[in-house]
């Protein structure tokens, strides 16, 4: 299965052709419905027995095992790709019988937990020109036109990708929401529409509901809303973006119902944020005043920015291909941890 599985990803990070109805529409209606089922030892229900925002891998309890950040990935699907074929160093995590294990194989053998922070699609100022070609096709009324299918073949390729990994490695493999897991454009529910230059977030919704249908748009829909909006593992905390206020485990954990917490994980703009919110979240989850708090969201330069006195680490340089290595048996080292995958 494992071999067939990661050929089978990587015939879809260089695919060239959408995916069929079929596929993409069972493939994101059973990953949506493993999510909404998602109620166990580290995803605690919410109130009401509704779906938790919060995964929380910090009881002793669970096995402790090293954690692979995977920064914002906007459609790169050969990205997502490196990182699988990415052979990990031999002191983060090694096979049973002492060999080196690559991403993937690590994954398999439920040796490492994977989380990534969200923006699965668009491809931003990597595609600036293609969506400024797909802008003139949609005010034209041409929503399933050659610029936009461009973009939606690694889009949706991504995206295809993540589900198939979810599906198959429930437990090590993890995806949180981002402010661009928003199929529908919708506002609401700590939702923005999404428009950077192109009027990306509408364009999306309507080649998705022109080329495919409402019931892939609602399939697609169901699986964003029921992923989890942050990660707690002994050493960190993982969201999309920089928490806006100091929020509560309790708020966490109710976080998909209130908007308040949806989007202050998710649309965090730099400079405006309470004071310490991060220190005081790794407190209230993790009790672990040496640990750290991680996320993407807003573009850097170089490998990693610190903001909040060190204890938030933004990750996301677009221009590049990291991940964040999170041993359990020392500290993060910036220097060290982050690690390029690029071929």
């Amino acid at each position: 299965m494992s071999r067939n599985l990661k050929n089978f990803l990587c015939e879809l990070s260089l695919s060239k052709i959408l995916p069929e109805h079929d596929y993409l529409f069972n493939l994101a209606n059973n990953c949506s419905s493993l999510l909404e089922n998602e109620k166990n030892n580290y995803r605690v229900a919410a109130e009401n027995d509704s779906l938790g925002a919060l995964l929380d891998f910090t009881s002793p309890e669970i096995k402790r095992l090293p954690v692979i950040i995977v920064p914002d990935i906007h459609a790169r699907a050969y990205f997502l790709m490196h990182i699988l074929e990415f052979m990990l160093p031999h002191d983060f995590v090694v096979s049973d019988d002492g060999n080196e294990l690559t991403v993937f194989d690590a994954i398999m053998l439920q040796k490492v937990q994977v989380v990534c922070v969200g923006d699965l699609l668009h491809s931003e100022i990597r595609g600036k020109s293609r969506w400024l070609k797909a802008l003139k096709e949609f005010n034209s009324h041409n929503f399933t036109g050659p610029e936009i299918t461009s973009e939606m073949m690694e889009g949706l390729s991504l995206l295809s990708m993540i589900m198939e990994l979810k599906l198959a490695f429930p437990e090590n493999f993890h995806i949180l929401k981002g402010n661009h897991e928003n199929i529908m454009n919708e506002y609401g529910e700590g939702n923005f529409p999404f428009h950077k230059f192109a009027n990306e977030g509408e364009i999306v919704r309507s080649f998705i509901h022109e080329y495919y249908g409402d019931d892939v748009l609602m399939v697609i829909s169901c699986f964003e809303k029921a992923l989890p909006l942050i990660a707690a593992f002994p050493e960190c905390v993982v969201s999309h973006a920089e928490p806006s206020e100091c929020f509560s485990r309790q708020q966490l954990i109710n976080g998909i119902s209130d908007e308040k917490v949806v989007s202050g994980l998710t649309w965090t703009p730099n400079d405006i944020v309470v004071k310490d919110t991060c220190s005081r979240i790794i407190m209230e989850l993790t009790g672990n005043p040496e640990g750290l708090y991680f996320g993407g969201h807003r573009p850097i330069a170089g490998t990693c920015t610190y903001r909040q006195g060190g204890k938030y680490i933004q990750l996301h340089n677009p221009d590049r291909e990291f991940i964040t290595l999170i041993y359990n048996d020392r500290i993060f080292d910036p220097d060290k941890d982050i690690m390029d995958v690029a071929k």
